[in-house]
């Protein structure tokens, strides 16, 4: 019996390990990608377009900008973090196929993250230079849902919660919010990616480009920004629009998701939830009045993995608990 009660004690521990990394290494790869889009440029905003022009004619940004030391300690520490990432992995995926008896139930959770490791592992030979936002993309939602995948293996450490089930309209508002939030970090890759952030300086609206261009959400076009035009890019204003609209109904789902877990084991994570949801509605605003100050777009970056593992963890307790 010791000996299985320290398996079950010590996966989940590392799990939570190998989150801790994986957020660490989100927030790092937050900043080396929004410092290369300019947003680390000066003068700001007039500079937004200079990055893109040159990368248009073939030139690497990193050959001919100096690179800062904040960016080369970011860039050090990425990779130190993500080789330890992966021995941690394997430690997770060994521990959950080890245990005969009873084998760890989060042992295909591990056995994806790992994969999504190696992917990512794989994509980043592109990364740097890559013109397309696909490449973006594929990082961004990689190590956002690596994030998750540790923390909702943390979170099964958590199965003696009372109460920790929801209802059915809980469970599945928490669902639609997972689909929405993710649908919605998506979007706001790709804003970053084709430097669409001031494509809708104004708070309360966008001014769509008549024709509107589907064209835009082409995720192998490599964006071409007039920095000339005022708001800057004006014609990446739907990819904009789309994100605030898709952020507005991610944040109800989530809210109608965290009230669900009230008078539940769940309580204080849906709390946790909502209170993580008003912080980035408050982050979103502050970018716009700012012009996307470059910390607070890492910070919008690193909460919304935060919502993201939030709500699979929650699902994950959920789940747990009903199979006890």
């Amino acid at each position: 019996m010791r000996v299985e009660y320290s398996h079950d004690v010590l996966l989940p521990r590392v799990a939570l390990v190998c989150a801790l990394l994986v957020i660490t290494i989100v927030g790092l790869s937050a900043f080396i990608r929004l410092s290369g889009a300019g947003l680390g440029c000066s003068p700001w905003p007039q500079c937004y377009g200079q990055v893109t022009h040159i990368e248009q004619r073939g030139i690497l940004q990193t050959a001919i900008a100096p690179t800062s030391t904040a960016i080369t300690v970011a860039r050090f520490s990425h990779r130190i973090l993500a080789v330890l990432l992966l021995p941690l992995m394997l430690v997770l995926v060994a521990g959950g196929f080890s245990k005969k008896s009873e084998p760890w139930s989060e042992r295909w959770v591990a056995l994806f993250a790992l994969g999504l490791v190696l992917f990512l592992a794989v994509l980043g030979r592109w990364t740097a230079g890559a013109r397309v936002p696909a490449v973006t993309l594929g990082n961004l939602l990689g190590g956002f849902m690596l994030f998750a995948l540790c923390w909702s293996m943390a979170c099964s450490g958590s199965r003696l919660l009372v109460g920790a089930a929801l209802s059915g309209r809980a469970n599945a508002w928490a669902w639609v919010a997972v689909l929405l939030l993710l649908s919605q970090i998506t979007l706001g890759g790709y804003v970053s990616s084709t430097f669409a952030g001031l494509s809708c300086p104004n708070v309360y609206g966008c001014d769509l480009p008549n024709p509107v261009s589907w064209d835009v959400l082409n995720p192998l076009r490599e964006p071409i920004v007039n920095s000339n035009s005022v708001p800057v890019n004006a014609e990446l204003a739907l990819v904009h629009a789309l994100h605030r609209w898709t952020g507005a109904a991610a944040a109800l789902a989530v809210i109608v998701a965290g009230i669900g877990t009230l008078g539940t084991g769940l309580r204080s994570m849906g709390l946790i939830l909502m209170a993580l949801i008003g912080i980035q509605l408050a982050l979103g605003l502050l970018l716009i009045y700012t012009e996307l100050s470059l910390v607070i777009a890492v910070a919008h970056n690193v909460v919304a993995a935060m919502l993201l593992a939030s709500l699979l963890g929650i699902i994950r307790v959920h789940g747990t608990h009903q199979r006890l």
